[in-house]
């Protein structure tokens, strides 16, 4: 499964190298007072310590984001990211992350948008078995990069790398992980300024 989804990731960058290639028509920016939707899918490769003990642990994860481009440089963000953990002994993992950030765009006119990405908010690790289940809580702290690729006048596809800590605590035990994030988007953007066309495109 490690393989095939590391090279599934590294796939769709090339596809969407391709695609801005070929979409040489297509002049999308981040258009101030608009918004923003994506849904994503990622490779998460994260080494979780619990009392001093490490070990190992990769998974797919899943999640969404809104945002609102308060300018063109500077877009605030709610996310959600589910990460299924897999079956140890009888009982079901999953992690959960829920918080908000900003990107911080460049170039925010051309058809490429760079951008630096921070967030923060609350982890929710959970373990079920039998139809019982028992959860954890902590937080996550983000940083990371990467490029609003558009595709269309308001849509693209957004490649993202992330660093995250992520920490909780339960019954007196706390463990922390450290997990490098890969990731691919796909995002639509609407209303905003902008968008309005004049009287004399219309004629």
């Amino acid at each position: 499964m490690r393989p095939f989804s590391r090279s599934t990731f590294v796939g769709s960058c090339i596809v969407a190298c391709l695609l801005l290639t070929l979409a040489s028509s297509a002049q999308g920016q981040v258009l101030a007072q608009s918004g923003d939707i994506a849904g994503y899918v990622g490779y998460g490769d994260g080494n979780y310590s619990t009392s001093g003990v490490g070990a190992t642990n990769n998974h797919i994860e899943y999640g969404g984001s809104g945002g609102y481009n308060v300018t063109p440089n500077v877009t605030v963000l709610g996310e959600y990211s589910l990460m299924p953990m897999g079956t140890y002994s009888g009982v079901t993992f999953k992690t959960q992350l829920y918080g908000g950030g900003a990107r911080f765009n460049f170039s925010a006119s051309g058809r490429a948008v760079p951008y630096v990405a921070v967030a923060v908010g609350g982890n929710r690790f959970t373990g079920a078995e039998s139809g019982v289940s028992v959860s954890a809580n902590g937080y996550y702290v983000g940083f990371g990069a990467g490029a609003s690729i558009y595709l269309g006048r308001h849509w693209g596809v957004r490649p993202e790398f992330r660093y995250e800590r992520q920490s909780i605590s339960f019954g007196g035990i706390t463990a922390g992980t450290n997990v490098i994030l890969g990731s691919g988007s796909l995002f639509f953007q609407f209303g905003g300024q902008g968008t309005k066309k004049t009287k004399s495109s219309q004629q």
